[in-house]
């Protein structure tokens, strides 16, 4: 899977209860699609590709065009698909992966599941923001034993809802874990693959991209409303994240839908 891709466009999410042992798709996908499946066990035959598929699978479909698109179910299920768009492939070839017993990403998909269905103010940004997630997790594929991942989950819960508050140190996000700081570095850096600290300029730079998709601040009000220390601190910590400047960023998704 590649690294450098931007989501252009979420077109629908939708929740699939399936009804029937064996389907055929058409051989043309518009659209990219992401899906997460809870339940059920499939065998899915895409191209070239044969998919063996259980639950807490994530499956991507890449848009374009396959000689077949088909699945065979030894158990029914239930799952959330993502159609969306990108600005280049994400990946040539379809592919899964498995999360085991962890929570976390299916808890991303019902979040965005959740989020585009009620319709929010701000709930186009909070769902690219939550895909964007969802394709940092699948990258770093870290999972934790559920025992384990709960030990944290504090700490992970107070970082969504305050991510941007200067004060959230590792010996506060320790404490409301119940868990010392070297436990709490220690699981991060197995589950997510770097550092608490890290995890939140992620989450930062994700907010940063939803704002300057609004066109209506400037980069430097953006590195102050994610409280960057400066604005060159900013900048270096987006391109090392997301691959390109936020100027370039702004042009790239501009030229999109232009």
């Amino acid at each position: 899977m590649k690294k450098d891709f931007i989501i252009t466009k979420i077109d629908s999410v939708l929740l699939f209860r399936k009804q029937k042992n064996s389907e055929q798709y058409p051989s043309t996908l518009k659209l990219n699609e992401l899906i997460f499946d809870f339940s059920g066990e499939y065998t899915v035959y895409f191209g070239d590709t044969v998919l063996k598929v259980l639950p807490n699978t994530i499956r991507f479909f890449p848009c374009g065009t396959v000689s077949k698109y088909e699945i065979e179910r030894s158990k029914l299920g239930e799952c959330i698909d993502v159609f969306f768009s990108s600005d280049k492939p994400i990946s040539d070839v379809a592919f899964t992966v498995n999360a085991g017993n962890n929570e976390y990403v299916g808890s991303l998909f019902k979040k965005l599941f959740s989020a585009w269905n009620n319709k929010n103010e701000g709930y186009y940004f909070k769902c690219m923001s939550l895909l964007y997630e969802i394709f940092s997790s699948i990258q770093g594929n870290n999972y934790l034993p559920t025992k384990q991942y709960l030990k944290i989950l504090p700490a992970i819960d107070e970082i969504e809802r305050s991510f941007l508050n200067t004060s959230l140190t590792n010996e506060y996000l320790a404490s409301i874990c119940g868990i010392s700081e070297s436990c709490l570095k220690r699981l991060f850096k197995k589950k997510f693959g770097h550092s608490v600290k890290k995890y939140v300029i992620q989450k930062k730079i994700n907010y940063a991209c939803e704002l300057l998709m609004v066109h209506r601040y400037s980069i430097n009000q953006i590195a102050e409303m994610c409280n960057f220390s400066d604005v060159y601190y900013f900048s270096k910590q987006f391109k090392l994240q997301i691959g390109i400047s936020p100027t370039e960023y702004i042009k790239k998704y501009k030229n999109q839908h232009d």
